[in-house]
């Protein structure tokens, strides 16, 4: 691993875990044993660690992705699977997200990058005529992820996942045909 990417590894893992006021460039060279300095060399500014931080975390969840998505299955398989892998292996990715998008001290273009960095909403959007529907499902799996991650949902396995997301896709398909789908609602 090249040394950019290990101090953008080591600023998320000191963001989830100290939050943004801990991320310096001294507590990224003493976490990863390197001289003073080092990751200032590498990253001049705070800013331009965070833009590290950013891509990191987009490049992660690509691979991620790609990953499982090469495993045969259906989108809400794939996309259950998907999410239970990052809420089981990728979780310090996620709470150092989340940290760095509600903090104001971050660069706007840094927090849109963060936003976009689980889903891709232009993947998403291929899967349907409509983008709104590729839009949605970005949003239901964002959902999903907050409950677990704050704590109002207690499991992430993919058959617990799997439910919501089929029952989204159920619904587009029915309105792609035409047809209402049944909600139960009436």
């Amino acid at each position: 691993m090249d040394r950019r990417t290990a101090i953008a590894d080591a600023a998320l893992e000191v963001v989830a875990r100290d939050g943004l006021r801990a991320l310096t460039h001294r507590a990224i060279d003493s976490a990863l044993g390197y001289p003073a300095g080092s990751t200032s060399y590498y990253f001049r500014t705070k800013s331009d660690l965070l833009t590290a931080v950013a891509a990191r975390l987009v490049e992660l969840s690509r691979t991620s992705f790609v990953d499982i998505a090469g495993n045969d299955g259906d989108v809400a398989t794939v996309v259950a699977q998907y999410l239970d892998d990052a809420l089981t292996h990728r979780m310090v990715h996620l709470q150092a997200r989340y940290a760095l998008m509600l903090d104001s001290a971050v660069a706007q273009d840094v927090r849109a990058t963060l936003a976009g960095s689980l889903f891709s909403r232009e993947r998403a959007r291929e899967l349907f005529d409509d983008p709104e529907h590729g839009d949605g499902l970005v949003s239901l799996c964002e959902g999903l992820v907050a409950d677990v991650v704050f704590g109002r949902r207690r499991s992430n396995d993919v058959a617990a996942m799997k439910v919501p997301i089929s029952v989204y896709l159920e619904g587009v398909r029915s309105s792609l045909r035409g047809n209402s789908p049944d909600t139960g609602l009436d």
